[in-house]
């Protein structure tokens, strides 16, 4: 009798066991590149970091994140943190080509790495081992050629659209660096739209760190000896110092100023136009990593059209959200495939009013 109720409880047991651990939360850690909070460079890191927490919530996703301050030194450190913490995915940006040591690093000890919005090059893939590859668990990104051009053309319709030109227009290119995906695709795509618009000059092209003191401080000297009618700003942060260096020598709103980035601590008119959108994916990419560790998806590696610019109607009743923090009105659980309610994720479906 004592014998079969032994073997009754350790069945028990076992029972409590199994579904404890099928219900154990999914551990995520985030190595974001970018501050914790306000900083020279804007909000966008900050601000994916909130999105990818309010949907991990909805997910039931553990979510650790540790911040690099846009040291990419440090970021080649962390490493060492996520082996020791072993968690299930490990999401990585590749900020200036340095994710790539981080990825080699990390799968070789069985942790699957996801990329977010700067995505390994080809060659840094097929350089992996075939064991590693075997975590590299696919990538998220938005198409930053378009964010590229599209804000070159917004900038250069809002030219057009204030004032009569004659001649030739000329543009300040401020890029935020120069080997992170992000930043190159989006020169691309500015360079894209320089092609088909002869009329529109490239006067300097300079990098400002994604840094709102260092653009100011760039555009401040440009301004001295250049004549400028529109800057092109790979970040908010930094269309926002060259905004300010273009008022210390009265030209606005003649000079069209715009950025990349919908940061929500933007004074209504500050920029002419901000492209953005892509600080949500984040929590897309909770959305992605849940499923694959159901097994209902394979990695795979997505660009997502994300990118809107901020003269669309929808732009006002986002940017009020985010600046209010009411994301989490919204189920991220509404965007798994196999949802009831399954949406697209996309700007509109994310305005949970």
């Amino acid at each position: 009798m004592i014998r079969h109720l032994v073997f009754f409880i350790l069945a028990v047991l076992f029972s409590i066991q199994a579904v404890a651990s099928e219900h154990r939360p999914l551990n995520v850690m985030f190595l974001n590149p970018g501050h914790p909070s306000n900083n020279p460079t804007g909000h966008f890191w900050p601000n994916v970091n909130y999105f990818m927490q309010e949907a991990a919530d909805d997910l039931d996703i553990n979510l650790t994140t540790i911040y690099a301050n846009r040291n990419h030194i440090l970021m080649k450190s962390f490493a060492t943190d996520v082996i020791a913490q072993k968690p299930d995915f490990a999401v990585l940006v590749n900020e200036k080509g340095v994710a790539i040591n981080l990825v080699e690093e990390i799968t070789k000890h069985k942790i699957q790495v996801f990329m977010l919005l700067n995505d390994l090059s080809d060659e840094e893939l097929s350089s992996l081992s075939a064991e590693q590859r075997q975590y590299y668990a696919g990538s998220l990104t938005p198409n930053n050629f378009d964010a590229g051009f599209s804000l070159a053309e917004q900038l250069h319709d809002s030219l057009v659209a204030n004032k009569t030109t004659h001649g030739k227009v000329n543009v300040l290119a401020l890029h935020g660096d120069t080997t992170s995906p992000a930043s190159v695709a989006r020169a691309e795509g500015l360079n894209s739209f320089l092609s088909s618009h002869p009329e529109v000059r490239l006067i300097d092209n300079t990098v400002a760190n994604w840094s709102k003191q260092h653009a100011y401080e760039k555009v401040k000297g440009i301004l001295k000896h250049q004549k400028v009618d529109i800057i092109w700003a790979a970040n908010d942060a930094m269309a926002c110092g060259a905004t300010s260096a273009v008022a210390s020598y009265n030209l606005l709103p003649a000079v069209r100023i715009g950025g990349i980035n919908w940061d929500d601590d933007i004074p209504e008119g500050r920029l002419a136009v901000s492209v953005g959108g892509h600080v949500t994916l984040g929590a897309y990419a909770m959305v992605m990593i849940k499923e694959l560790s159901e097994g209902k998806r394979q990695p795979e590696r997505i660009e997502h059209s994300i990118f809107q610019h901020s003269n669309i109607k929808s732009y006002q009743a986002f940017k009020s959200a985010l600046q209010q923090k009411r994301f989490n009105q919204c189920n991220f659980a509404d965007f798994l495939n196999d949802s009831n309610t399954k949406r697209t994720f996309s700007i509109d479906n994310l305005i949970c009013e």
